[in-house]
């Protein structure tokens, strides 16, 4: 009889330590993602990781096109255009509301990214270029200046665009593993990291 009892405490107990055994990698995983969401909430709502950054010339080009009317004929007055270029260097990296963990294994944390940004774009102005060839009927002060402002406000605009094709490149994905790593490596049992990217997944479908 306290043979039989013996058998069936043991049992449950059996059920109890396997099941805990199965849910510990879980538990784990949530232990992890809890620390590592710490981690970035002490960053700061408006913080963002630093990655690294790209060095290129970006170049805008302008141009505007007159005409006169003479017994109702239009004729041309010639075309005025404006091509300015200038080193850039743009900064990315990634929000903290961006990163989400999606596994951890044997000390390496699964990230996955949902988009790297560009953080900001500074002009090399002291090596800013521009060049304007003004039409044949007309003004370089009038319409040389026109075509002027125009490139420069489109290469403010163009520039971040020209700056986001950038970051699709293995260069960047590399960058901000390494800048994540440096946050989740001071997890205790966070050995390396490995992410993901959600943009480039989108990008090449």
């Amino acid at each position: 009889m306290l043979h039989m009892l013996r058998r069936i405490w043991i049992l449950p107990l059996l059920l109890i330590a396997i099941a805990m055994v199965a849910l510990q990698p879980q538990w784990q995983v949530r232990q992890i993602e809890h620390a590592f969401s710490d981690q970035l909430l002490s960053m700061g709502a408006d913080a963002a990781i630093q990655a690294g950054y790209v060095q290129t010339m970006h170049e805008q080009r302008w141009s505007d096109t007159a005409f006169v009317n003479i017994l109702h004929l239009s004729l041309p007055r010639g075309r005025t255009e404006a091509r300015l270029r200038a080193p850039i260097t743009v900064y990315y990296g990634v929000r903290p509301q961006h990163l989400h963990v999606n596994g951890f294994e044997q000390g390496v944390l699964s990230i996955v990214v949902d988009r790297v940004e560009v953080l900001s774009v500074d002009t090399d102005l002291a090596h800013m270029e521009m060049e304007t060839s003004v039409g044949w009927a007309r003004l370089d002060a009038l319409s040389g200046e026109n075509v002027r402002g125009a490139a420069r406000v489109k290469f403010q605009d163009s520039k971040y665009k020209a700056a986001g094709k950038l970051l699709m490149g293995a260069d960047a994905s590399a960058a901000v593993q390494t800048a994540i790593n440096k946050i989740a490596v001071k997890i205790p049992g966070v050995t390396a990291v490995k992410i993901v990217r959600r943009d480039s997944v989108e990008q090449s479908a």
